[in-house]
């Protein structure tokens, strides 16, 4: 389920001691293909364990400098429980490396 905003992610993320996982996207060609990436169904159980947005890239914002996002599209995987620490920005994807990245996340949170 796509949150309408990192800080709901954050927030989502925090509460549960899980990992957020954001989409800064934009029109483009290559933002459809994340998408259609991380909507395949081989990542729904590893999905349930995350707190997910999507958002749109605008270069310049607050997020963007915050998670050091310079372009779209960018998957940024955050630890909400460490002052929002990156754990990871992912320029390119593909279904393995999305799946090996959410499952490092979940063990960095696991060892709290």
């Amino acid at each position: 389920m796509a949150l309408n905003s990192i800080s709901d992610a954050l927030s989502q993320g925090k509460d549960g001691s899980k990992p957020a996982v954001v989409l800064f996207m934009d029109g483009g060609a290559k933002s459809k293909t994340f998408g259609e990436i991380l909507g395949d169904k081989e990542l729904n159980d590893l999905f349930a364990k995350v707190a997910y947005a999507a958002v749109l890239f605008e270069k310049g914002s607050d997020e963007a400098k915050k998670y050091s996002v310079s372009a779209a599209p960018m998957l940024v995987i955050i630890d909400p429980t460490n002052e929002n620490k990156v754990l990871k920005s992912m320029p390119t994807i593909t279904l393995k490396s999305v799946k090996t990245e959410i499952e490092n996340a979940l063990k960095k949170m696991e060892k709290k």
